[in-house]
């Protein structure tokens, strides 16, 4: 069975997510009759030496009101992660992460907690992209590019045989928009989009989505980036079950297909390794932070 990425905790919460959407750094300076990117007022960058978190995957519980940010105890890389790829544009996104290569081995290991507070009330996404980026430019002195580069994807195409997938009826439910993170909420008639747990199995939900749309959502926590090649036009829905990974055993009669038998055998789709352009970001340089 081909390899997967285990990362169910980011498709449960409809994070994996993870399509790709990427905004350069916005310049200090902006020309005429375009608004100038919001600043913090003032910015506290302390170091995390006490704090090791279980498996060294998260830090401390961050919060955030209108125009303050309290991030606690994470790693750079994530903070450039946010800045420049989840938030970049001042608006969450769903789908794959772009990766970030290049850097010291310390970005990923070395914790920071970061207080601020902006010059006027901000979203939590527009601080913790276009203003977290100019803190990191600034006090980290980080310099980053974006590359397009050839990468192992898979390719979503049709298996023999007639396509099984469910069209989606016009009015049966409310279409989502679902371009950013968090996406507006649901209301009484919207379409479900979601993904729970079954047992051993992640099980989605996911009503009148495009194919790409499926690609960038559902998919995005597979190792590698998904291409849509099936030429498939409208929207469908995808009651889809798999075991993701190896989160129970091989053996567990209870367990389900893996995502690669999934897609053959309930949608009548199929994932081929190939290789294809993919987006990075490439670090060129980045220092520990300055004196507050």
């Amino acid at each position: 069975m081909l390899p997967i990425a285990r990362r169910i905790s980011s498709a449960l919460s409809f994070l994996a997510l993870v399509g790709s959407v990427f905004l350069e750094a916005a310049a200090s300076a902006q020309s005429p009759g375009k608004t100038a990117t919001p600043r913090f007022e003032v910015a506290s960058i302390k170091p995390c030496k006490d704090v090791a978190p279980p498996n060294g995957r998260a830090g401390g519980m961050s919060s955030f009101s209108p125009g303050r940010m309290n991030v606690v105890c994470q790693v750079v890389k994530g903070l450039i992660q946010q800045a420049y790829d989840q938030n970049a544009t001042g608006k969450g996104r769903v789908g794959r992460l772009i990766p970030i290569k290049g850097g010291p081995a310390w970005i990923d290991t070395e914790r920071y907690s970061i207080e601020a507070k902006a010059e006027s009330p901000e979203s939590q996404a527009m601080m913790m992209g276009p203003m977290l980026r100019k803190l990191l430019e600034d006090r980290f002195k980080l310099v980053i590019h974006s590359e397009t580069t050839e990468v192992p994807v898979y390719l979503l195409t049709l298996t023999k045989g007639k396509p099984k997938l469910q069209a989606f009826k016009e009015g049966t439910c409310t279409l989502r928009d679902l371009s950013e993170f968090p996406p507006p909420p649901p209301g009484p008639d919207t379409c479900r989009v979601y993904a729970g747990r079954k047992g051993p199995d992640v099980s989605w939900v996911a009503e009148g989505l495009t194919i790409d749309e499926f690609c960038k959502i559902a998919l995005s926590g597979m190792d590698r980036p998904v291409i849509d090649k099936t030429e498939l036009a409208g929207r469908f829905n995808f009651p889809l079950e798999y075991m993701p990974g190896e989160a129970a055993p091989s053996d567990d009669p209870s367990a389900g297909p893996s995502i690669f038998t999934a897609l053959e055998e309930q949608f009548g789709l199929k994932l081929e390794p190939a290789k294809g352009p993919g987006e990075i970001h490439v670090i060129d340089h980045v220092e520990r932070p300055s004196e507050n």
